[in-house]
């Protein structure tokens, strides 16, 4: 049980980061290019409120909805300016993917765990989801990626997120396994699904459309968009996922993001999946 100092301990030091997030926001607010992301959300809190709080009370006035699009729902970060699709198009980092497959599945099958009971029942109702990271919430595994030397070696050519959850791993899902619908933290990034073992009867649900994985391509997301996966098939379905920023984001504000989630604790999805809205979930 935490003592009163505790309590105190923690209470200012969530006062101070009120403070340095106001005072990083305002200083922000005076570079006319990041004026559009200071317009969006952290949390529940319009970042303008500190920046530019005359744009907060229009936007107040004016009820400006938080979510472009009502399948997504991100719990940390959303930004309504950028472009919202569930399935992205093939871009110049999945084709470097794809020309890469043959070094990415000839490590992956040195490394290739062993199916164990999954760690977490949280997102997983029924089956298995195993992982095998190189990279996790943004911290390096350096025992993993030195097993994986070359394909740590193409991820570090893809736009990689820093000081924001974004991970590079494989994914192992088994048959007869179900991964609930949720989302992902953020919209400010893309995930690239490059799959090493496509699987018949293994498809993704995003927003509201179903896919399935195709050996040797890839799968781009935007996990902020509600996504569930069903594998009703037979043998394992392997992918490299690769968490990339959002094409739409320039440099300078990848800078002001990446400095900000340092600032700021982000919310966790237990306690933000209590305000969100419920998306009615589509058949396949």
């Amino acid at each position: 049980m935490k003592t009163i100092f505790q309590k105190l301990e923690t209470k200012l030091k969530s006062l101070f980061n009120y403070f340095r997030l106001g005072l990083y926001l305002f200083q922000s607010s005076q570079d006319k290019e990041l004026h559009p992301i200071l317009r969006s959300y952290l949390g529940e809190i319009p970042l303008c409120i500190f920046s530019e709080p005359l744009v907060w009370l229009r936007m107040i006035v004016r009820s400006r909805s938080r979510f472009k699009k009502i399948e997504q729902r991100p719990y940390s970060f959303y930004a309504p300016d950028l472009n919202a699709i569930s399935f992205g198009k093939s871009d110049r980092i999945s084709e470097m993917l794809e020309n890469n497959w043959e070094a990415i599945a000839k490590e992956f099958a040195r490394v290739a765990p062993e199916e164990t009971p999954t760690p977490s029942k949280a997102l997983v109702k029924e089956g298995t989801w195993n992982t095998f990271p190189l990279r996790r919430s943004s911290k390096q595994i350096a025992e993993n990626i030195s097993q994986c030397p070359q394909t740590w070696a193409i991820a570090k050519q893809c736009p990689l997120l820093s000081g924001i959850e974004g991970g590079v791993y494989f994914s192992i899902i088994y048959p007869d396994t179900h991964v609930r619908p949720h989302c992902g933290p953020s919209n400010v990034r893309y995930r690239y699904h490059l799959t090493i073992e496509a699987a018949e009867n293994a498809k993704i649900r995003s927003g509201r459309e179903w896919r399935s994985w195709e050996s040797r391509k890839c799968l781009i997301l935007d996990d902020s968009f509600e996504h569930e996966v069903q594998h009703n098939g037979n043998k394992r379905r392997v992918v490299l996922i690769v968490d990339c920023w959002h094409p739409d984001l320039s440099e300078k504000e990848r800078e002001f993001l990446s400095q900000l989630h340092q600032i700021w604790q982000k919310p966790t999805r237990k306690a933000a999946e209590k305000q969100l809205p419920k998306f009615v979930i589509p058949t396949a």
